[in-house]
């Protein structure tokens, strides 16, 4: 089971309103207790929870109190934030059950990983993610969760993982990154490493929809570009223009 750290939600933004993509957030969180250490590449595990829409529909067709305790391993926990953790099964499954038998039979929700898009000088953990809907229209419980549900100030179960295999090089190597729509989240995180080691070959490939609106940190982008730490850069807005561009072709151009 994971050992989750509690951070808090400090703040939330969309960086792009208006995009036919969909809206994408700046999320920031940080530690209830001291700022823990990370590098650029590591991962952001989140413990995400279900809406209280849906959690309290459930349990107003089951006819059970929201703030009836149970026990969940070792934890005493209310009703309502045990099934909030949990997958939901149909109320059909569930009739005719005491609140301790349901909260026995309930299975925990996985964890979500995101990249990273800060670093620790930067005082704050930055997380970029895209609103996912359900063919329903409703947010996934990810997305919804940091993206709609949980409160400024609330908490959020995390837990920081390394990422070896995508740390920077050791040495002063020219480093290529590739990436479009929220994928810039841990490239910025590479960036901003290698600004502060002065180490300036750098070259970035980035694609989105459209420039006007789907350009995430791109006055970060442009500093680096004005300052030199981003020796070239390669932009794909796909629909800035009549013909479909991408990443890629960018790529295959150069």
């Amino acid at each position: 089971e994971p050992d989750y750290a509690r951070w808090r939600l400090h703040s939330r933004r969309v960086l792009n309103p208006g995009s036919v993509g969909g809206p994408c957030f700046e999320v920031t969180l940080k530690p209830a207790d001291a700022l823990p250490d990370w590098q650029a590449g590591d991962i952001a595990e989140i413990g995400p929870r279900q809406s209280p829409q849906s959690v309290q529909s459930l349990l107003e067709v089951l006819g059970l109190d929201a703030q009836t305790t149970v026990q969940i391993g070792d934890e005493t926990l209310l009703l309502a934030e045990a099934l909030s953790r949990s997958h939901l099964p149909a109320h059909e499954e569930l009739s005719g059950q005491g609140p301790q038998a349901i909260a026995d039979a309930l299975k925990p929700l996985p964890h979500r990983e995101y990249s990273i898009a800060s670093l620790p000088a930067d005082g704050s953990l930055q997380l970029l993610l895209r609103r996912m809907l359900r063919p329903d229209g409703t947010p996934g419980i990810g997305s919804g969760w940091l993206c709609d549900y949980a409160g400024i100030k609330g908490d959020i179960a995390l837990r920081l993982r390394s990422n070896p295999n995508f740390h920077p090089p050791a040495g002063g190597q020219p480093l290529i990154l590739v990436g479009n729509g929220t994928g810039i989240a841990g490239l910025r995180a590479h960036l901003k490493a290698r600004a502060t080691s002065g180490q300036k070959r750098n070259w970035l490939l980035f694609g989105e929809r459209n420039a006007g609106r789907d350009f995430f940190f791109g006055d970060e982008i442009r500093e680096w570009q004005s300052q030199g730490v981003l020796e070239r850069v390669d932009l794909a807005f796909s629909r800035d223009q009549p013909q479909r561009i991408y990443v890629q072709d960018k790529l295959r151009a150069a």
